[in-house]
Protein backbone atom coordinates (compact mmCIF):
# COMPACT_ATOMS: atom_id res chain seq x y z
CA UNK A 1 0.00 0.00 0.00
CA UNK A 2 2.87 2.39 0.79
CA UNK A 3 4.96 3.48 -2.20
CA UNK A 4 7.33 5.81 -0.38
CA UNK A 5 9.62 5.41 2.59
CA UNK A 6 8.04 6.47 5.87
CA UNK A 7 10.08 7.76 8.78
CA UNK A 8 9.64 5.60 11.87
CA UNK A 9 7.74 8.16 13.94
CA UNK A 10 4.95 8.99 11.44
CA UNK A 11 4.62 5.29 10.61
CA UNK A 12 4.00 4.52 14.30
CA UNK A 13 1.59 7.44 14.66
CA UNK A 14 -0.34 6.29 11.63
CA UNK A 15 -1.00 2.99 13.40
CA UNK A 16 -1.77 4.71 16.72
CA UNK A 17 -4.23 7.08 15.09
CA UNK A 18 -6.09 4.39 13.15
CA UNK A 19 -6.42 2.09 16.17
CA UNK A 20 -9.35 4.27 17.26
CA UNK A 21 -11.46 3.04 14.35
CA UNK A 22 -13.26 -0.32 14.46
CA UNK A 23 -11.71 -2.91 12.18
CA UNK A 24 -14.54 -2.75 9.66
CA UNK A 25 -13.50 0.80 8.65
CA UNK A 26 -9.93 0.97 9.98
CA UNK A 27 -8.23 0.17 6.67
CA UNK A 28 -10.35 2.72 4.82
CA UNK A 29 -9.05 5.53 7.04
CA UNK A 30 -5.51 4.20 6.88
CA UNK A 31 -5.62 4.17 3.07
CA UNK A 32 -6.92 7.74 2.97
CA UNK A 33 -4.11 8.97 5.21
CA UNK A 34 -1.42 7.10 3.30
CA UNK A 35 -2.73 8.33 -0.05
CA UNK A 36 -2.87 11.94 1.15
CA UNK A 37 0.58 11.85 2.80
CA UNK A 38 2.25 10.29 -0.23
CA UNK A 39 0.54 12.71 -2.58
CA UNK A 40 1.93 15.64 -0.55
CA UNK A 41 5.37 14.03 -0.56
CA UNK A 42 5.23 13.49 -4.33
CA UNK A 43 4.11 17.06 -4.95
CA UNK A 44 7.01 18.37 -2.89
CA UNK A 45 9.51 15.99 -4.48
CA UNK A 46 10.19 14.13 -1.24
CA UNK A 47 10.95 10.41 -1.30
CA UNK A 48 10.13 10.18 2.39
CA UNK A 49 6.95 10.81 4.36
CA UNK A 50 8.16 12.92 7.25
CA UNK A 51 6.27 13.72 10.42
CA UNK A 52 5.45 17.20 9.09
CA UNK A 53 3.99 15.75 5.89
CA UNK A 54 2.06 13.14 7.86
CA UNK A 55 0.33 15.67 10.12
CA UNK A 56 -0.54 17.88 7.17
CA UNK A 57 -2.18 14.85 5.61
CA UNK A 58 -4.07 14.16 8.84
CA UNK A 59 -5.52 17.66 8.97
CA UNK A 60 -6.39 17.42 5.30
CA UNK A 61 -8.25 14.12 5.67
CA UNK A 62 -9.84 14.37 9.12
CA UNK A 63 -12.85 16.66 9.73
CA UNK A 64 -12.28 19.32 12.38
CA UNK A 65 -14.48 17.45 14.85
CA UNK A 66 -11.77 14.78 15.07
CA UNK A 67 -9.37 17.21 16.73
CA UNK A 68 -9.52 15.48 20.17
CA UNK A 69 -8.60 12.20 18.50
CA UNK A 70 -5.74 13.85 16.63
CA UNK A 71 -4.40 15.50 19.77
CA UNK A 72 -4.61 12.22 21.68
CA UNK A 73 -1.88 10.95 19.36
CA UNK A 74 -0.08 14.15 18.36
CA UNK A 75 0.02 16.10 21.62
CA UNK A 76 -1.61 14.40 24.64
CA UNK A 77 -0.58 17.23 26.96
CA UNK A 78 -2.39 19.78 24.79
CA UNK A 79 -5.53 17.63 24.86
CA UNK A 80 -5.38 17.35 28.66
CA UNK A 81 -4.95 21.11 28.99
CA UNK A 82 -7.89 21.72 26.69
CA UNK A 83 -10.12 19.35 28.64
CA UNK A 84 -9.09 21.02 31.90
CA UNK A 85 -9.98 24.42 30.48
CA UNK A 86 -13.46 23.17 29.64
CA UNK A 87 -14.00 22.28 33.29
CA UNK A 88 -12.92 25.73 34.46
CA UNK A 89 -15.01 27.70 31.98
CA UNK A 90 -17.41 28.57 34.80
CA UNK A 91 -14.69 30.89 36.10
CA UNK A 92 -14.27 32.83 32.87
CA UNK A 93 -15.55 36.39 33.00
CA UNK A 94 -18.43 37.26 30.64
CA UNK A 95 -16.95 38.50 27.40
CA UNK A 96 -13.73 36.48 27.79
CA UNK A 97 -15.24 33.15 26.71
CA UNK A 98 -13.66 31.45 23.66
CA UNK A 99 -16.65 32.20 21.46
CA UNK A 100 -16.03 32.73 17.76
CA UNK A 101 -18.33 33.53 14.86
CA UNK A 102 -17.33 32.87 11.27
CA UNK A 103 -18.99 34.25 8.14
CA UNK A 104 -18.48 32.02 5.15
CA UNK A 105 -19.56 34.60 2.57
CA UNK A 106 -17.97 37.95 1.94
CA UNK A 107 -19.90 41.22 2.26
CA UNK A 108 -22.44 42.03 -0.41
CA UNK A 109 -22.05 44.95 -2.80
CA UNK A 110 -22.46 48.05 -0.64
CA UNK A 111 -24.29 49.78 -3.50
CA UNK A 112 -26.82 46.96 -3.88
CA UNK A 113 -30.34 47.95 -2.77
CA UNK A 114 -32.05 46.27 0.17
CA UNK A 115 -35.36 44.92 -1.19
CA UNK A 116 -38.44 45.50 0.94
CA UNK A 117 -41.49 43.33 1.35
CA UNK A 118 -39.60 40.04 1.24
CA UNK A 119 -40.91 37.13 3.30
CA UNK A 120 -38.20 35.78 5.59
CA UNK A 121 -38.87 32.53 7.43
CA UNK A 122 -36.52 31.51 10.25
CA UNK A 123 -36.64 27.86 11.32
CA UNK A 124 -34.73 26.89 14.46
CA UNK A 125 -34.22 23.31 15.58
CA UNK A 126 -32.74 24.37 18.91
CA UNK A 127 -35.01 23.84 21.89
CA UNK A 128 -32.86 26.25 23.92
CA UNK A 129 -34.77 29.47 23.50
CA UNK A 130 -32.37 32.29 24.24
CA UNK A 131 -29.44 30.04 23.35
CA UNK A 132 -26.70 30.91 20.90
CA UNK A 133 -28.46 29.68 17.75
CA UNK A 134 -31.58 31.56 18.81
CA UNK A 135 -29.70 34.78 19.58
CA UNK A 136 -27.97 34.81 16.19
CA UNK A 137 -31.27 34.13 14.41
CA UNK A 138 -32.89 37.03 16.27
CA UNK A 139 -30.07 39.34 15.22
CA UNK A 140 -30.54 38.30 11.60
CA UNK A 141 -34.30 38.77 11.80
CA UNK A 142 -33.87 42.22 13.35
CA UNK A 143 -31.69 43.23 10.41
CA UNK A 144 -34.20 41.81 7.94
CA UNK A 145 -37.17 43.49 9.62
CA UNK A 146 -35.41 46.86 9.69
CA UNK A 147 -34.71 46.30 6.00
CA UNK A 148 -38.44 46.17 5.32
CA UNK A 149 -38.99 42.41 5.23
CA UNK A 150 -41.84 40.43 6.76
CA UNK A 151 -40.22 38.06 9.25
CA UNK A 152 -41.37 34.98 11.12
CA UNK A 153 -39.57 32.55 13.41
CA UNK A 154 -40.64 28.98 14.09
CA UNK A 155 -39.17 26.61 16.66
CA UNK A 156 -39.38 23.04 15.43
CA UNK A 157 -39.54 21.90 19.06
CA UNK A 158 -42.94 23.63 19.33
CA UNK A 159 -44.38 21.59 16.46
CA UNK A 160 -45.60 18.05 16.04
CA UNK A 161 -43.24 16.62 13.45
CA UNK A 162 -43.46 12.93 12.76
CA UNK A 163 -40.66 11.09 10.97
CA UNK A 164 -40.72 10.12 7.32
CA UNK A 165 -42.15 6.59 7.15
CA UNK A 166 -40.54 5.69 3.84
CA UNK A 167 -43.95 4.87 2.35
CA UNK A 168 -42.80 6.32 -1.02
CA UNK A 169 -46.30 7.51 -1.86
CA UNK A 170 -44.56 10.70 -2.95
CA UNK A 171 -42.91 8.75 -5.75
CA UNK A 172 -46.03 7.06 -7.08
CA UNK A 173 -48.22 10.04 -7.89
CA UNK A 174 -49.43 13.52 -6.99
CA UNK A 175 -49.97 14.02 -3.25
CA UNK A 176 -52.27 16.95 -2.54
CA UNK A 177 -50.91 17.37 1.00
CA UNK A 178 -47.30 17.10 -0.32
CA UNK A 179 -46.64 14.28 2.18
CA UNK A 180 -49.04 11.56 3.36
CA UNK A 181 -47.99 11.94 7.02
CA UNK A 182 -50.46 14.23 8.78
CA UNK A 183 -48.89 16.63 11.26
CA UNK A 184 -47.66 20.22 11.45
CA UNK A 185 -45.43 19.65 8.44
CA UNK A 186 -48.41 19.03 6.18
CA UNK A 187 -50.78 21.52 7.80
CA UNK A 188 -48.28 24.35 8.30
CA UNK A 189 -44.65 24.08 7.23
CA UNK A 190 -44.92 23.14 3.55
CA UNK A 191 -47.09 26.20 2.93
CA UNK A 192 -44.59 28.43 4.71
CA UNK A 193 -41.69 27.01 2.69
CA UNK A 194 -43.58 27.67 -0.53
CA UNK A 195 -44.46 31.24 0.48
CA UNK A 196 -41.10 32.44 1.82
CA UNK A 197 -38.50 34.28 -0.25
CA UNK A 198 -35.62 33.70 2.13
CA UNK A 199 -35.02 30.92 4.65
CA UNK A 200 -32.88 31.24 7.78
CA UNK A 201 -32.13 27.72 8.94
CA UNK A 202 -30.55 27.33 12.37
CA UNK A 203 -29.39 24.20 14.17
CA UNK A 204 -26.99 23.28 16.98
CA UNK A 205 -24.52 20.42 16.70
CA UNK A 206 -24.38 18.12 19.70
CA UNK A 207 -23.05 14.83 18.31
CA UNK A 208 -21.03 15.64 15.18
CA UNK A 209 -24.12 16.19 12.98
CA UNK A 210 -27.18 18.42 12.86
CA UNK A 211 -29.38 17.78 15.90
CA UNK A 212 -32.10 15.17 15.63
CA UNK A 213 -35.14 17.36 15.08
CA UNK A 214 -33.42 19.17 12.20
CA UNK A 215 -32.52 15.83 10.60
CA UNK A 216 -36.16 14.80 10.96
CA UNK A 217 -37.34 18.09 9.46
CA UNK A 218 -35.04 17.76 6.45
CA UNK A 219 -36.10 14.14 5.90
CA UNK A 220 -39.60 15.48 5.38
CA UNK A 221 -38.34 17.60 2.47
CA UNK A 222 -37.80 14.47 0.38
CA UNK A 223 -41.37 14.55 -0.90
CA UNK A 224 -40.71 17.98 -2.44
CA UNK A 225 -38.64 16.16 -5.06
CA UNK A 226 -41.67 14.13 -6.17
CA UNK A 227 -41.76 14.48 -9.98
CA UNK A 228 -45.53 13.93 -9.92
CA UNK A 229 -46.27 16.92 -7.68
CA UNK A 230 -48.45 19.49 -9.41
CA UNK A 231 -47.44 22.08 -6.81
CA UNK A 232 -43.76 22.76 -7.38
CA UNK A 233 -41.47 24.74 -5.08
CA UNK A 234 -41.10 28.19 -6.69
CA UNK A 235 -37.55 28.72 -7.98
CA UNK A 236 -35.05 31.33 -6.83
CA UNK A 237 -35.35 30.94 -3.06
CA UNK A 238 -32.26 31.72 -0.97
CA UNK A 239 -31.11 30.53 2.43
CA UNK A 240 -28.84 31.58 5.28
CA UNK A 241 -27.56 28.72 7.44
CA UNK A 242 -26.68 29.18 11.12
CA UNK A 243 -25.00 26.51 13.25
CA UNK A 244 -23.43 26.49 16.70
CA UNK A 245 -21.42 24.06 18.81
CA UNK A 246 -19.52 23.96 22.09
CA UNK A 247 -16.12 22.73 20.90
CA UNK A 248 -13.78 25.75 20.53
CA UNK A 249 -12.59 24.81 17.04
CA UNK A 250 -14.36 27.21 14.64
CA UNK A 251 -13.98 24.75 11.75
CA UNK A 252 -14.79 21.57 13.69
CA UNK A 253 -18.06 20.79 11.93
CA UNK A 254 -17.69 22.58 8.62
CA UNK A 255 -18.37 19.26 6.89
CA UNK A 256 -21.77 18.99 8.60
CA UNK A 257 -22.70 22.52 7.59
CA UNK A 258 -21.55 21.92 4.02
CA UNK A 259 -23.81 18.87 3.83
CA UNK A 260 -26.77 21.04 4.84
CA UNK A 261 -25.89 23.61 2.17
CA UNK A 262 -25.76 20.85 -0.45
CA UNK A 263 -29.04 19.34 0.76
CA UNK A 264 -30.78 22.70 0.37
CA UNK A 265 -29.33 23.01 -3.12
CA UNK A 266 -30.72 19.61 -4.06
CA UNK A 267 -34.13 21.06 -3.24
CA UNK A 268 -33.55 24.15 -5.36
CA UNK A 269 -32.65 26.54 -2.54
CA UNK A 270 -29.28 28.29 -2.70
CA UNK A 271 -27.51 29.15 0.54
CA UNK A 272 -25.81 32.50 -0.01
CA UNK A 273 -24.51 32.93 3.54
CA UNK A 274 -23.38 30.71 6.42
CA UNK A 275 -22.67 31.71 10.02
CA UNK A 276 -21.02 29.28 12.43
CA UNK A 277 -20.54 29.83 16.16
CA UNK A 278 -18.09 27.83 18.30
CA UNK A 279 -16.72 27.77 21.84
CA UNK A 280 -20.06 28.02 23.64
CA UNK A 281 -19.42 25.31 26.23
CA UNK A 282 -19.96 25.73 29.95
CA UNK A 283 -23.14 25.58 32.06
CA UNK A 284 -22.93 29.19 33.22
CA UNK A 285 -22.10 30.74 29.88
CA UNK A 286 -23.61 28.19 27.49
CA UNK A 287 -27.06 29.76 27.05
CA UNK A 288 -26.73 32.84 24.89
CA UNK A 289 -23.05 33.38 25.68
CA UNK A 290 -22.72 35.21 22.37
CA UNK A 291 -24.69 38.05 23.97
CA UNK A 292 -21.45 38.86 25.80
CA UNK A 293 -19.76 39.54 22.46
CA UNK A 294 -21.40 42.55 20.78
CA UNK A 295 -18.78 42.56 18.01
CA UNK A 296 -19.95 39.11 16.92
CA UNK A 297 -23.59 40.20 16.99
CA UNK A 298 -22.66 43.16 14.82
CA UNK A 299 -21.17 40.74 12.30
CA UNK A 300 -24.38 38.70 12.36
CA UNK A 301 -26.47 41.83 11.85
CA UNK A 302 -24.45 42.78 8.78
CA UNK A 303 -24.87 39.23 7.46
CA UNK A 304 -28.64 39.72 7.71
CA UNK A 305 -28.47 42.93 5.68
CA UNK A 306 -26.27 41.28 3.05
CA UNK A 307 -28.62 38.29 2.92
CA UNK A 308 -31.46 40.60 1.88
CA UNK A 309 -29.29 42.21 -0.77
CA UNK A 310 -28.72 38.80 -2.35
CA UNK A 311 -32.40 37.87 -2.54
Amino acid sequence: MKTRKWDDDPAKKLEALCVFFPEVIQNRWKERLICSAERIAAYEGSETVSEDIFWRAVYEVFPGGYEPLILRTKDPDALKADMRSSRTQEDISPGAEPVQLKRWAGPADVTAPVPSGKRILAVSSSARKGGNTDVVIDELLNACEKGGSLVEKIYLSDLTLKPCTGCRACRRGDVKTICTVRDDMTTLMYDKLYQMDGLILGFPIYTARENGIMANFMDRWDCLANPELTRKMPPGKKALVVSSWMWPNISAYDNVVEQMVILLRLHGITATEVLTVSGTRGRKHGRGVINNHPDLLKTANQAGIDFLKRL
